[in-house]
């Protein structure tokens, strides 16, 4: 059962195309008098990264870079993609725009935008919200969750490809009564209440999905809704297919290896930042549930084949917290109240990012789980990590409003700042490259 996409399409006042990005640019190598010249590298990257805020440059750590993104309705997450594009989703729905935000904004209007990914094909995934006619429930309108796949958004001529509608494309309601059964407005449980809240790619092309709900009795035939599923691509038809879901994961109890309130996925396949990617199956969550008391709210959890099959586990090696080279970690116990969103650096550093719209800030790790970065070459003490996590509640250029995305990529960190609908840009001082 396929949505109709009919009324999705580019607003009439979306002018400015790639080709727009590209006229943009030979304009500019017409002011190399004020700019310098065009194959000036510092010129070039303040061009297409902006520029550090200059009151606070020389401050330790992450330094604000201006100007910051506005012009977005709540944003929910932000993303760039193997193409090197940002998406954003918001209110309104999908965004793209360069690196630079000069190349003119294109947007396809959208129900519930919460997340979106792109694979290594350039196929994007987008985690919203649909009105589905269902006949067999009085012929009426259901609001569902769904994930639309997209092909051609970065060419201007998005084709949608695919939509993953829920609790059809679940595997194990396989049957129209078993589907059904989750629609029923007089039950708490009924899929309405249902959410897909993060997107995550894997070397394969084949993608995580979190998902999170009412229902979670793992007694059940069918998988609970609190659950990280699996879908790979048919060839043949084009189409997604559920192949697997991770029912080993608690999805009722806090654990090393639970999924209570499932917030965001990342994985160890991050774009493009390498010539060559892992064939790792091991991912990250975060955990946002606000009616359980969850003392390790962001999990690393390991994927490993055995003859029995793919096997997930916790990462034991986050436990091992050497207090000679760090002063807090990714495992401190109560560390996040609602984590909003993990992003895990496609670079050498391998850093890892969360952001938590409860205490409104943007935490950083190394892949060890020390909290920090190295010291700087002048510092007193060279054994520990540097903290530079950083925020608060506010609108100033280091403060958050309820972050709910974040990604990285070229030193760049990225922040969905969804109650000062904007995107703030961040990058570490030079004392510590």
């Amino acid at each position: 059962m396929k949505s109709p996409k009919e009324y999705f399409t580019l607003p009439l006042t979306q002018t400015y195309t790639l080709y727009g990005l590209l006229a943009m640019f030979l304009v500019w190598s017409g002011c190399e008098n004020i700019l310098g010249s065009k194959e000036d590298p510092v010129t070039q990257e303040i061009i297409d990264e902006g520029r550090i805020d200059p009151t606070q440059e020389s401050e330790t750590g992450y330094s604000p870079v201006l100007p910051f993104w506005d012009g977005f309705d709540a944003p929910t997450d932000v993303h760039i993609g193997f193409d090197t594009f940002v998406y954003v989703t918001d209110a309104q729905g999908l965004h793209l725009l360069d690196r630079a935000d000069l190349g003119g904004r294109q947007t396809i209007n959208m129900r519930g935008a919460e997340a979106v990914a792109q694979d290594r094909e350039l196929r994007l995934f987008v985690a919203a919200r649909d009105s589905i006619l269902i006949p067999e429930r009085d012929n009426t309108f259901w609001d569902l969750p769904v994930v639309y796949v997209i092909e051609g958004f970065h060419t201007g001529s998005p084709v949608f490809v695919d939509t993953l509608i829920f609790p059809f494309d679940d595997f194990t309601l396989s049957s129209r009564a078993s589907q059904l059964s989750r629609l029923n407005r007089d039950r708490p449980t009924n899929y309405e209440n249902v959410s897909i809240t993060s997107v995550a790619t894997l070397a394969d092309n084949s993608i995580y999905l979190t998902r999170k709900g009412p229902l979670n009795n793992s007694r059940g035939v069918a998988s609970t809704d609190n659950m990280i599923l699996e879908y790979v691509r048919d060839p043949s038809t084009g189409t997604y297919q559920n192949i697997r879901q991770l029912r080993s994961l608690s999805s009722d109890r806090p654990t090393l290896a639970s999924m209570l309130g499932l917030s965001s996925i990342t994985t160890l396949v991050a774009p493009p930042q390498r010539d060559e990617f892992t064939d790792d199956r091991s991912f990250l969550v975060t955990q946002a549930s606000q009616d359980d008391d969850i003392p390790f709210r962001v999990l690393w959890i390991r994927a490993r084949l055995t003859t029995d099959g793919m096997v997930y586990e916790p990462n034991p090696d986050m436990l091992a917290k050497d207090t000679s080279s760090a002063e807090q970690f990714l495992y401190d116990p109560y560390k996040f109240e609602q984590p909003e969103d993990i992003e895990y650096s496609g670079d050498t550093r391998q850093l890892i990012f969360v952001v938590d719209s409860k205490t409104h800030m943007l935490y950083q790790f190394q892949s060890n789980g020390q909290e920090g970065v190295n010291p700087p070459i002048a510092a007193e003490d060279r054994r520990k990590k540097v903290i530079v996590s950083f925020g608060g509640i506010g609108s100033g250029p280091k403060q958050f409003n309820q972050p709910s995305g974040v990604t990285y990529f070229d030193r760049i960190v990225y922040v969905a700042d969804k109650g000062n609908n904007r995107i703030a840009r961040y990058k570490l001082s030079s004392d510590f490259e």
